[in-house]
């Protein structure tokens, strides 16, 4: 891994991007700063129940928005803080003992962004969701660093997201790619409200 020099806020294990407060893509983060809305939780939340006791970890700080709709699924247990360094925090063994899941909406938009989080995240050894395009499934390096029997797929039709107070957009051709999550199939199609206005009730 290189190390980012002159870059405001940049890690010092990743690729040259900002890593941290949300500022993912480089530049203006235009493109890699997100919040995924809260339907597009509530859409897996039952598939991953088995985590809403356990501890979560959420690194990728937008508006601090996300946390707030996990934890209104019922997932009270959420880490998810700005200012901190999601290369730098993945290598601390003392942090990484008190995690079970890692979940997150992760910035992809730069290639070498996309494969430095996921190497990261394989070392951590801990269970992860990440939302990706659905071509992660394909690419070569996944293939090296993941084992091919512990990986696993939730594919929704459309997933929700937006920018903070904008309106909600929908995208296609992504997946929750989930990595030791021992999910009971290890492909599962979810459907959604077929863009209905309103977003699905909040499970307290």
């Amino acid at each position: 891994r290189s190390r980012t020099q002159g870059v405001e806020g940049g890690s010092e294990y990743g690729p040259p991007v900002r890593t941290i407060s949300g500022h993912l893509g480089g530049g203006s983060g235009a493109s890699d700063d997100w919040q995924t809305t809260p339907r597009s939780w509530a859409a897996i939340a039952d598939i991953i129940q088995v985590f809403q006791s356990k501890r979560v970890w959420m690194p990728f700080y937008y508006d601090g928005q996300c946390a707030e709709h996990v934890r209104a699924l019922g997932f009270e247990r959420v880490y998810h803080r700005p200012g901190e360094d999601f290369f730098v925090k993945a290598r601390e063994a003392k942090f990484l003992n008190k995690v079970d899941l890692i979940l997150d909406n992760p910035p992809y938009t730069s290639p070498e962004m996309k494969e430095a989080v996921l190497r990261a995240l394989a070392a951590t050894g801990k269970p992860f969701v990440m939302l990706l395009p659905i071509s992660v499934l394909h690419v070569g390096f996944v293939r090296e660093i993941l084992d091919a029997d512990k990986v696993q797929a939730i594919i929704p039709r459309r997933v929700y997201v937006k920018k903070t107070n904008a309106e909600e957009v929908p995208f296609k051709y992504l997946c929750w790619l989930c990595y030791r999550v021992k999910l009971p199939r290890d492909l599962i199609l979810v459907d959604d409200d077929d863009g209905d206005d309103e977003p699905p009730p909040r499970r307290a």
